[in-house]
């Protein structure tokens, strides 16, 4: 993909394949072959870049912690929740609440057992919230923007670093690129997607669509964005009109991005598929796919691992809704179909998400109740839907977090709508490395621990000292644990440092941070 200023052209290619179709004993069985076409349209992708901006609206803070039945509850409906999860349980949540027209941004410590009463923006509106999780305990979101707010044209991106400090503006700030000032106007969806394999602040891909006058325009078009740099962004589209909801993946073992929009066109709706190589935004690959159903297809949501990409839709081919997948190994060249729900009830409103082991996890909705289901043949076949809870059924009331172990979703209690939280998936084994203590005596030293649920192997982590009279101290040891198996610990030390004075101590161990002051009185290092 090109700016501007340097244009890639795409060829244009049409292939016309068979779904095939493949039952298990475990799996419902799945519906009779349909053809899928799958189109790369003949079209040019487009670029602008514009500098970040930081939000200065003050935060208001809500008084009282959460701590009820449901997850989120508070007076009138909390709506379209949205999460991101840590392996440590911390959550960064959000949600839209109606009786104060204000996206609430809120977190829990405990996985879920407790929520924050949380924060807002005052003045900034918006709604339909997205988080994912970036790495260890850093999260990113975005948000559909308020057409009061410059038209709706700008694009926000909140990076979380310490959820459980959010009213630290300068430790979690809140960003913004203001697009309206080319064109853009009237967001009306919006999701993002992380990943953490490149620059600090390649956060990943916010999909969006929305309505520019800039060179020939268009109308509800799908949309990317994503980071350039520290200061600028750049947002990223194709000519094409009539696009109303967005999802967006990216494939971590490639580094491929996958951003799904449902499509009207030629008085049936059909999905449109961005792919693109995220490690080369500039110069890689980059295309625009159509799947051409039998009948409507709407509300899409997509997931990718390790090549297997599956986008998920509404139906009404046969005659009420149900849910369909359209697979594939080949970066949405060439995709089959197979079917997730279709009882002669309205199935409704998919969301997925890939678990620990590679497994492919979607909910949906049927007679006011949700659903889960599985597939683990990256979604040839999908398990026996497997009934959750009574819920609200509308489009994103129900949200599955990193590596689908849990998902919010709306309930109503008769009075209100309040947002649940229910288990879905196994959770992930992972080492979650951290600092336990900093100490000091003949030099200083650090406890480091593995405190997750698998063995760490090449742990690196650093200890710098700093200070002294006329700054005279400057320590900087770093090495790596070879293994440090579950529940292990190990102390790492400077060695004798030598000098006199207030000193400040920072300690890393793979992403966790600590710092300590103290004094050096000759070798001996007091904390």
């Amino acid at each position: 993909m090109k700016s501007m200023k340097k244009t890639t052209y795409l060829v244009a290619i049409t292939l016309v394949i068979a779904g095939l179709v493949v039952t298990s004993a475990t799996s419902m069985p799945i519906a009779e072959k349909n053809s899928v076409t799958v189109n790369k349209l003949n079209m040019v992708s487009h670029e602008v870049s514009a500098p970040t901006m930081k939000v200065t609206q003050p935060i208001q803070k809500i008084p009282l912690r959460l701590d009820t039945t449901p997850a989120i509850e508070a007076a009138g409906d909390q709506v379209h929740p949205t999460f991101g999860r840590s392996a440590a349980g911390i959550h960064m949540a959000a949600y839209f609440d109606v009786t104060s027209d204000e996206i609430i941004w809120t977190y829990s410590d405990d996985d879920g057992i407790t929520y924050d009463s949380g924060i807002y923006f005052a003045g900034l509106g918006g709604d339909y919230p997205a988080f994912k999780l970036w790495d260890a305990n850093r999260f990113f979101g975005t948000y559909v923007t308020d057409y009061n707010d410059l038209g709706g044209g700008p694009t926000y991106l909140y990076e979380v670093n310490d959820a459980t400090q959010l009213d630290d503006t300068t430790l979690n700030p809140l960003v913004y690129w203001d697009w309206s000032s080319y064109g853009w106007y009237d967001m009306i969806d919006a999701d993002i997607a992380c990943d953490n394999h490149f620059d600090d602040y390649d956060f990943g891909i916010v999909s969006l669509v929305t309505s520019t006058t800039y060179g020939t325009g268009y109308t509800n078009g799908p949309t990317i964005m994503y980071a350039t740099s520290e200061t600028g962004g750049t947002i990223s589209w194709y000519y094409v009109n009539g696009c109303e909801h967005a999802d967006v993946d990216i494939d971590l073992t490639t580094d491929y991005m996958y951003a799904a929009y449902d499509w009207f066109n030629e008085s049936v709706w059909k999905l449109v598929v961005r792919v693109a190589d995220f490690s080369n935004m500039d110069t890689g690959f980059d295309a625009l796919y159509d799947i051409v159903g039998t009948g409507n297809l709407q509300f899409p949501a997509v997931a990718a691992y390790d090549d297997n990409i599956v986008v998920l839709a509404q139906t009404d081919e046969a005659g009420n809704d149900d849910i369909v997948c359209f697979y594939s190994t080949d970066k949405m060249v060439t995709a089959s179909q197979s079917t997730v729900a279709a009882d002669v009830d309205d199935e409704t409103y998919p969301d997925v998400r890939v678990d620990a082991d590679g497994n492919f996890v979607c909910t949906y909705f049927k007679n006011d109740k949700l659903y889960k289901s599985t597939s683990d043949d990256g979604g040839v076949t999908w398990s026996v839907a497997e009934e959750i809870d009574d819920a609200v059924a509308e489009y994103k009331s129900a949200d599955i977090t990193d590596y689908a172990v849990q998902a919010l979703y709306e309930k109503s209690n008769g009075a209100d709508v309040d947002i649940w939280l229910t288990p879905l998936a196994e959770e992930p084994q992972v080492p979650i490395i951290e600092i336990m203590s900093i100490a000091g005596g003949m030099g200083v030293s650090a406890v480091i621990k593995n405190t997750g649920t698998a063995d760490a192997t090449n742990v690196a982590w650093n200890i710098k000292v700093t200070g002294g009279i006329l700054k005279l101290i400057n320590k900087n040891v770093s090495g790596t644990i070879t293994s440090l198996a579950m529940g292990a610990e190990e102390t790492v030390k400077t060695g004798i440092i030598f000098g006199l004075g207030t000193i400040s101590i920072t300690v890393t161990a793979d992403s966790d941070v600590m710092t300590a002051t103290g004094k050096q009185l000759i070798i001996f290092s007091k904390i």
